[in-house]
C-alpha cells in the first residue's frame, strides 16, 4: 500500500529536484551493529514499548513553535550546495528501529544514525565528550578537529536565535526525552556523504549541513547507537534544509516484522520516489497552537486529519472533533516512525480495545492477562507462521479522503512457545501517535511544507 502525505501549501520547486535514497537497517538485522545479545522475544517487546511510551511522553511534553517563529527559522534554511545528481542511503532494520548509514566530515566518517520522522535536529556522538554514549569499539565517532569542513553554526544565525541557544559564545541544544534520556551538544555545520545511485561506490557530498555534535549523552535506551536523523517539520531537520532540491518529499516503507532479518528498505528523496497509481491520499494538519504554553506539543511534528476508526467490519463512529489537534495543545493524530507501538487517546483507547475484546470473545479466546510485554489485551491461542492471523479483525484509521486499513498480520505481536499474542496499541493521555508496527509493508510518501 502506498499513503500520500501532503501538505496544502507546499511552495513550487526552485531548484533542479535531486533524488536519493538511503537503506534501512532493522535492528535486529545481521548487518545491524546494534542487534541486542541473547535477549528472548518477550524481552525485546518489553525494552521497545518501554522506548515507545518515553518517545510517545516526549512528544506530548515538547515545547512548541508558533507558527511565525518556524518561518523565520526556515527563511535562512542553508542551500545545499552539491550537484543535483541521484544518490542514496541504505536502511537497515532492528528491532522496529530503523537505521541507515551516512558519511560526515571531510574525509567523510561512516555514522548509523536512528531513523526518525518524529524528531528534527539531526545529531551524532563527537569526540571529546564529557558523557560518552559508549559505544563499541569498531563505532567510529565522529571527532571535529579530524576534519577540514567542520564549522560551529554562528550564534547570529536565526536556526540559534529560534531553535537553540548561545552560551558563552557557541551555539548549544539540549534535548530531553521523558525517561531521564538526554543529549547535549555544540551547533555545528558539516559536509554530508550520500552513496551515489550509480553503483559506482563513490559518495555525493551536501556542504553546510546544520548538524548537532553531541559531547554529553546520558541515560539512552541503546548506548551503541551514534544518534538520529531527524525527518520531521523541524527547520533544522533533514528533509526541511534540502528542501526545494529534493521537492520537499521523502518516502519510506518498513519491512514486515516476521520477514527475514536480513530484510531492509530504502528510505527516497525526491525524484527517487516512485509514483503509484494505487496511492491513497491525505493531508497534512497545521494547527494553530498557542506557542506560550511551553508543554504544548511542537507543531514540527506530523499531524493527520483522523475522523474515525473501525475494528473489523464495525466502524466505531466517534463523535466529530474526537482526533482534532486543539489550540492548546492537546488531541490529535501524529505518524511517527520512531515510535513502535501505536498509541491512542485514552478515551478512544477503551472505546477500540472493548470491541476487539468483544471480537475476540466471539471467537472463543480467553485473555491472557500479566504477560510483561507492554500490552493490555493478549490473548491465548496457538497461531501458524502461514496463517498470518486470518479471521482477525484488522483496523482501519478513517483520515480525510483516504482510509488505512492495518491488515491483521500488522496487528498484533505473537509468542509461538507461550502460545498467546498481543493486540500492539497502548493507550495516551490526549494523543493518538500512529507506530512502526502499524506502518509495516506501507510506503509512506511525505511532502511537507516548505
Amino acid at each position: 500500500m502506498l499513503l500520500i502525505l501532503v501538505c496544502n501549501n507546499i511552495n513550487h520547486l526552485t531548484h533542479t529536484p535531486l533524488g536519493f535514497s538511503l537503506k534501512l537497517v532493522p535492528r535486529d538485522s545481521p548487518d545491524s551493529p546494534y542487534r541486542p545479545g541473547k535477549l528472548s522475544g518477550r524481552q525485546r517487546m518489553w525494552r521497545l514499548t518501554k522506548f515507545s511510551k518515553t518517545r510517545a511522553y516526549y512528544s506530548h511534553l515538547s515545547p512548541s513553535l508558533s507558527p511565525t517563529t518556524q518561518r523565520a527559522a526556515n527563511d535562512n534554511i542553508i542551500s545545499p550546495t552539491s550537484e543535483t545528481d541521484n544518490f542514496h542511503l541504505r536502511v537497515l532494520k532492528r528491532n522496529f528501529f530503523y537505521t541507515t548509514q551516512v558519511f560526515i566530515g571531510t574525509p567523510g566518517i561512516p555514522q548509523t544514525l536512528l531513523i526518525d520522522t518524529g524528531s528534527g535536529l539531526v545529531w551524532t556522538q563527537c569526540k571529546p565528550c564529557k558523557n560518552c554514549l559508549g559505544l563499541k569499539p569498531n563505532i567510529p565517532i565522529f571527532t571535529p578537529k579530524g576534519s577540514t569542513s567542520y564549522k560551529k553554526l554562528p550564534c547570529n544565525h536565526k536556526f540559534c536565535w529560534w531553535l537553540h541557544e548561545c552560551v558563552d559564545g557557541q551555539c548549544v541544544y539540549h534535548k530531553r526525552y521523558a525517561g531521564g534520556s538526554e543529549t547535549n551538544g555544540v551547533v555545528s555545520m558539516e559536509t554530508f556523504g550520500f552513496p551515489s545511485n550509480d553503483n559506482s561506490g563513490g559518495l555525493r557530498a551536501i556542504e553546510n549541513v546544520v548538524f548537532g555534535c553531541s559531547n554529553d549523552n546520558k541515560n539512552f535506551l541503546f548506548t551503541s547507537i551514534n544518534g538520529i536523523l531527524g525527518l520531521n517539520y523541524s527547520p533544522d531537520s533533514l528533509v526541511t534544509q534540502l528542501g526545494t532540491s529534493i521537492g520537499n518529499r521523502f518516502s519510506y516503507c518498513l519491512p514486515y516484522s516476521y520477514s527475514p532479518m536480513t530484510a531492509n528498505s530504502v528510505l527516497r528523496f525526491g525524484n527517487d520516489i516512485k509514483k503509484s497509481p494505487l496511492a491513497k491520499r491525505t493531508s497534512f494538519v497545521r494547527g494553530q497552537i498557542s506557542s506560550k504554553s511551553r508543554s504544548s506539543p511542537t507543531l514540527q511534528h506530523y499531524y493527520l486529519n483522523l475522523l474515525d476508526i473501525s475494528v473489523g467490519r464495525r466502524r466505531l463512529r466517534f463523535l466529530p472533533g474526537t482526533f482534532t489537534l486543539r489550540q492548546n495543545g492537546t488531541g490529535g493524530c501524529v505518524i511517527d516512525s520512531g515510535s513502535v507501538s501505536s498509541f491512542l487517546d485514552k478515551r478512544a483507547y477503551d472505546v477500540v480495545m472493548a470491541e476487539f475484546d468483544r471480537q475476540f470473545r466471539r471467537l472463543g479466546l480467553e485473555r491472557a492477562r500479566n504477560m510483561n510485554v507492554g500490552f493490555e489485551y493478549c490473548y491465548k491461542k496457538e497461531i501458524k507462521i502461514n496463517e498470518n492471523f486470518k479471521g482477525f479483525p484488522d483496523l482501519t484509521f478513517h483520515f480525510e479522503g483516504a482510509d488505512f486499513v492495518v491488515e491483521s498480520k500488522y496487528m498484533y505481536f505473537y509468542r509461538r512457545r507461550q502460545k498467546y499474542f498481543c493486540v500492539v496499541l497502548m493507550p495516551f493521555p490526549g494523543k493518538t501517535i500512529i507506530g512502526a508496527w502499524q506502518q509495516q509493508n506501507t510506503r509512506s510518501a511525505t511532502s511537507p511544507c516548505a
